[in-house]
């Protein structure tokens, strides 16, 4: 099972805050890119995947994100409308969890907003 964990931007996540959130996931990560698929992949140096995040989705209809990820209704601190930035990491692999944590909390950070995580 994968770690899977989303970051709900406030604003549109630019390039500068993707590769900003990408060095604070750990500057000694090794990226790779699927552009077909809008696709980041880092790897540690060993060629582990550890962090797979796709492209931001903007997120305009109110309550889908409620629904989508089955939280409550009065969750008030959800911004609308809010940038989606979906990112997951083998299961398998604690640092896995830590470097798609450290990720999405650094774009977060930039963007605004808050994230969700299945753990």
């Amino acid at each position: 099972m994968t770690f899977d964990i989303v970051a709900l931007c406030g604003e549109q996540p630019d390039p500068a805050a993707t590769i900003a959130a990408m060095r604070a996931a750990g500057p000694q990560l090794r990226v790779d890119t699927d552009d077909d698929a809008q696709l980041v992949a880092l790897y540690h140096e060993d060629g582990r995947l550890l962090l797979t995040t796709e492209g931001a989705r903007l997120v305009q209809v109110p309550g889908e994100v409620t629904r989508l990820l089955g939280i409550s209704e009065d969750h008030t601190a959800v911004p609308h409308p809010v940038w989606w930035v979906e990112s997951r990491g083998p299961g398998h692999d604690p640092e896995a969890e830590a470097v798609a944590r450290r990720f999405t909390q650094a774009l977060v950070g930039v963007t605004g907003g808050l994230s969700w995580s299945n753990r």
